[in-house]
């Protein structure tokens, strides 16, 4: 048995900050309002 396993509390909080960060890094990407799409993506079009 891990030990991550054995401490639920913990698996519980970085679970949680992992979700947090994630949102964050959303939050800091699309930020901004630009929800346009990069130019290389219909470059092939």
């Amino acid at each position: 048995m891990s030990w991550i396993r054995a401490h639920p509390a913990l698996w519980r909080a970085l679970l949680i900050l992992y979700y947090l960060a994630v949102i964050a890094g959303l939050i800091v990407m699309y930020g901004r309002g630009d929800f346009s799409t990069p130019p290389f993506v219909y470059q092939g079009f």
